[in-house]
This record gives C-alpha cells, structure tokens and sequence, in this order.
C-alpha cells in the first residue's frame, strides 16, 4: 500500500474513531441529563471534572517523545506501559488521599458530597485504562494502524453507552453509572492488547529495563507535560470552583452549557492533529511554514465564526433535554464567544511546540491557569454559573494574547529557521 494511500486511510479510521466517541459521549449526555436533571448531571460532572485532571497527569505527552525516540533499539512499548501502570497506581492513591479533605456543605448540597466521593473512588481505576489505551495508541500510530485503535475504541464506547442505558432504565444511581466507564475501560485496554500482537512482541521483555527507559520518557516530557496540565486546570477551574461555592443544581447547568460547548472544542483538536506533521516536515523552511500557519489561522478562524453563529442560535434547543436546564442557554452563548479563542489558540500551541519553544509554553499556560483560577474564586461565589462562563472567554483572551506574544516574533522572521 503507498503512503498516500496509508495516510488516507488512517484519516479515515481517525474521524470515524472521533465520530464514534463523540456520539457516544453526545448519547450519554442526553441521557443523563433527561433521566437525572440538574442535580443528578451534576454530580455526574464533579466526579469527572475531578478524575480528568488525572488523566492528564498519565498521559504527559509521553506518546510523542515514544515516537521521536523509538529508533533507539532497546525502547519498546512497554516502556510507556510499564511506567504508566506504576505512575497509575501512584495517582490513584493521590486521587484518594485527596477526596477526603474535600468540603461538603449539606444545608446546600454544596461541595463533594458522599455519593460523589463514591463516585471518585469507583471511577479512579480509569486512570490506568486510560493510560494503557494511550501506550497502545502510541505504538498504533507509529505503524500507521489507527484502524486498530478505532475498534478498540469503538468496543470500548460501546460497553459503556450499553451499560449506561442499561442502568438508566433501571434508574440506577450515578454511582453505578460511572462504574460503566471502568468496564469500557477495561474492555478497550483487552481489545488494544490482543490488536497489538500483531505488531510487536510482549514476549521475553526487560520490564525493569523498559519502565527505566519509561522513567526517562517521562521526565523529558516534562514541559510539554505540564502544558497539558495546566491547560486542563485552566479548562476545569470553573466546575471545580462552582463545587466549592455554589450548588450541584448548579454545576449540573453549567456542566451541560460546558459540555456541548466541548463537542465544538473537537474540531481544533483534530485539525491540528492532521497539520501537526506535515508542519514539522516544514518547520526549516520559513515562508512554508508561515504560508501553512497563515492557511491554518484562516480556516480554524472561518469555521470558528460558523460554529460561533450557529451556537447562538441553537442555543435554545438545549431546553430539549430538559426544561430546568434553560439556564444552560446564556452560559453556553457566553463559552461560544471565546470560541474563535480557543480554535486560533491551537494553532499558535503547536506552532510553539514545532519550533521546540516547550517551556515557552509551561509559563504562558501557567499563567492562563492562574488568572482563570483568580478570576473564578472572585466571581463565582456572588454570580455563579454567568461568572463561570464569562471567566473562560476572559482567560482564553490572556492566554492567546501570551500564545501571539510569543509566536510572533517567529513568524516575522524573514530568514530561514
């Protein structure tokens, strides 16, 4: 098979693998909400919005230095899953050393309640499904076989989406819904293992030697690592402060206004993926470079006008899902703004990271995540879900101002790189 035909194909398996997880995730929303309402969406968003930010953690970008270093002759994909099992284990005890010093306030249902920490507990083993996924992920894109990694996705997505509208007829508890999420885990790891045979051997592995080698995949993927951290926080501040400070009634509306804006955030996120290599194939040569930045602003900056107009408009139909989630309509119209925000910001990002400018990174989103944090904390306690919503498309602004800052005087440069 040629290249082009390879290429062509592992598009094709990515944006059925995107199409799949997002429906999936579209399907679970509906249902969730429709069958639990505000409150019960809510505390469904708590127990994500607080084990996502470990998800991060294990996944610290440690796919794309597996990639650039896999010539060296000793490096197998077990050095990426050996230290992500150990990593997982150590983030799983984090996680749940943590949960017990979160507040709960039962005169407003405020805060992490019982059945929320219950939920944290069940959900924590996800965080090394997630990392094994991500390991098997790595060595399926470096063999140009995303088709593998879209039907261990697929079955994955599957159970849970059954599981979920399983329990929901049975008008299960959240808890027992979330423990969905483990069995598609578990489901998508078994599937990406036997997938994987047929591109390496996990015969006669050094698991000593490989979970060094790991070790060191980690610490040099410490800036981008960080990144990523820091850009979830900056992403998650909001709900985590509305847990604190107001009520799950509450963060359940403004969890649906964040979630359906998350759908559209997908869009970059792809694009980038797509760009992101034939960038680095010309990141020497200056005006190519510049011409495909330029190219990539304009079509990110068009279709984010689009999705920005029709977000305001639909925003309406969210009462669809339910009638007490109308207040979901102004939050929503309000993280649609900061929406051409956060498609030009992925442009820049990776633009940075081309041009190995990392740590570059590491500050601007430190600082983005400061000031959304500050922002939130001022805010959200007199003016809740609006405050949430507006502090996004404040924040987004610092943080694309300092991405352009920075940028900038790369892409101005008339001499080659």
């Amino acid at each position: 098979m040629s290249l082009k035909l390879k290429i062509a194909g592992n598009t094709i398996a990515q944006l059925i693998s995107k199409g799949i997880a997002s429906a999936t995730t579209f399907f679970i929303t509906i249902l969730i909400a429709r069958q639990y309402g505000a409150v019960g969406y809510g505390d469904f968003t708590k127990i994500f919005s607080y084990i996502v930010l470990f998800y991060l953690v294990i996944d610290f970008g440690m796919n794309a230095l597996f990639l650039r270093e896999n010539t060296h002759k000793k490096l197998h994909i077990a050095s990426t899953v050996g230290i992500r099992v150990v990593l997982g284990i150590l983030l799983i005890f984090i996680a749940l050393a943590i949960i017990s010093f979160l507040p709960f306030y039962p005169e407003t249902n405020g805060g992490f309640s019982p059945l929320v920490k219950l939920g944290i507990i069940i959900l924590s083993p996800t965080i090394i499904t997630v990392g094994l996924t991500t390991s098997f992920n790595a060595l399926f894109q470096k063999h140009l076989r995303y088709d593998k990694a879209t039907i261990a996705s697929a079955l994955g997505s599957i159970t849970i989406l059954s599981l979920i509208i399983l329990l929901s007829r049975a008008q299960a508890s959240i808890v027992l819904l979330v423990s969905s999420y483990v069995a598609g885990g578990v489901v998508t790891v078994i599937a990406g293992y036997f997938l994987s045979q047929s591109l390496t051997s996990w015969k006669d592995i050094n698991w000593i030697e490989q979970i060094r080698l790991g070790k060191s995949l980690l610490l040099l993927s410490l800036p981008l690592g960080l990144t990523l951290v820091f850009s979830v926080i900056h992403f998650r501040a909001d709900v985590f402060i509305l847990t604190l400070y107001r009520t799950t009634e509450e963060v359940g509306i403004y969890g649906l206004a964040s979630k359906f804006f998350e759908f559209a955030l997908t869009i970059p996120t792809f694009f980038m993926n797509a760009v992101y290599p034939i960038l680095l194939s010309v990141i020497y040569d200056h005006q190519k470079s510049k011409r495909l930045i330029t190219k990539s602003l304009y079509i990110l900056g068009t279709l984010s006008l689009i999705g920005l107009i029709g977000g305001i408009i639909s925003a309406p139909l969210l009462v669809l899902v339910k009638d007490e989630f109308a207040p979901s309509i102004i939050p929503f119209r309000i993280l649609m703004a900061s929406l051409p925000l956060f498609f030009l910001s992925s442009v820049f990002m990776w633009y940075l990271i081309a041009q190995n400018k990392q740590w570059q990174l590491v500050w601007i989103y430190a600082v983005g995540m400061i000031c959304n944090i500050v922002l939130n904390i001022i805010f959200i306690p007199q003016f809740g879900v609006p405050a949430a919503a507006a502090t996004t498309v404040v924040s987004e602004g610092i943080l694309i101002a300092l991405l352009i800052y920075s940028a900038l005087p790369l892409l101005r440069r008339k001499e080659t790189i």
